[in-house]
């Protein structure tokens, strides 16, 4: 059990697991999340309780979903090609049953564990500077984390709601790329593209890809220091760096993909 330094909210032991140099500590085991638990014995005290961290899991998360989240971006670009994209998407809804079934394991379960702990330590370590158990990257980067990250919440249940099918959503998988357009660029049905209404809702597009863009590309560098995955500060340092390479280049790709469901 370590105790908490002051001003920040770091501790001093930094192989305690909460968020510390993760390089210090072995990745957790799954297994053992049924038995995790959130109750710290005292306030000033680190409230994993000797056990694995929950950061750790918001961590594993948060990767798994970084990695779909490049795919589906990947995808998306495809819509340069709209015959191409309609053959990657029949494809995957070939799958069948297997499809909800992966949905809900590579996608909805990942998604509950990290929006749940992330709120959870958004309630209580809130969006000031200087306040959390991190030590990875600085105040500044961690704030963007947390802004982006609600940005991207409220991003995600609109864009799924509108699209996915399971909410009667407007994606129609027979007809991808024309579907995928009218939702993104008409969403007042009956309107033009152009009309301020219907640009209003095709701009939030925009901010919800750049602030998933940098939630991915900081998140990894990050996620993969508290998960022990750079074992050195060398490794984490270059982590660090092809992040940083990564982050326009997925930009630039989500801004193709945006741009080409509008112009055809």
């Amino acid at each position: 059990m370590c105790v908490e330094a002051a001003p920040k909210s770091g501790c001093q032991n930094s192989s305690c697991g909460c968020g510390g140099h993760g390089r210090q500590k072995p990745p957790p085991d799954p297994r053992v999340i049924l038995t995790m638990t959130f109750d710290g014995a005292a306030a000033p005290q680190c409230q994993c309780s000797g056990r694995t961290c929950p950061r750790h899991y918001l961590a594993l998360a948060g990767l798994g979903l970084a990695g779909f989240l490049g795919l589906h971006l990947a995808v998306n670009l495809l819509a340069l090609w709209p015959a191409t994209f309609q053959a990657v998407v029949s494809r995957s809804h070939a799958l069948g049953l297997a499809l909800p079934v992966l949905e809900i394991s590579i996608i909805f379960l990942p998604l509950a564990v990290h929006v749940g702990l992330g709120l959870r330590t958004l309630a209580r370590e809130g969006l000031k500077f200087g306040v959390e158990k991190h030590h990875h990257g600085s105040d500044l980067r961690q704030w963007l984390q947390r802004a982006t990250a609600l940005v991207l919440l409220a991003f995600v249940l609109f864009h799924v709601v509108t699209l996915h099918r399971w909410f009667g959503g407007r994606f129609d998988p027979p007809n991808a790329f024309h579907s995928a357009s009218q939702a993104i660029w008409q969403f007042w049905r009956g309107l033009p593209a152009g009309h301020p209404g219907n640009l209003v809702f095709a701009q939030f597009y925009l901010l919800g890809l750049a602030a998933a863009v940098y939630h991915l590309t900081n998140g990894v560098a990050t996620g993969a220091a508290v998960l022990g995955l750079t074992p050195t500060l060398a490794a984490e340092r270059r982590l660090g760096r092809l992040c940083l390479l990564a982050a326009p280049l997925l930009l630039l790709a989500g801004m193709v993909a945006w741009f080409a469901f509008a112009a055809r």
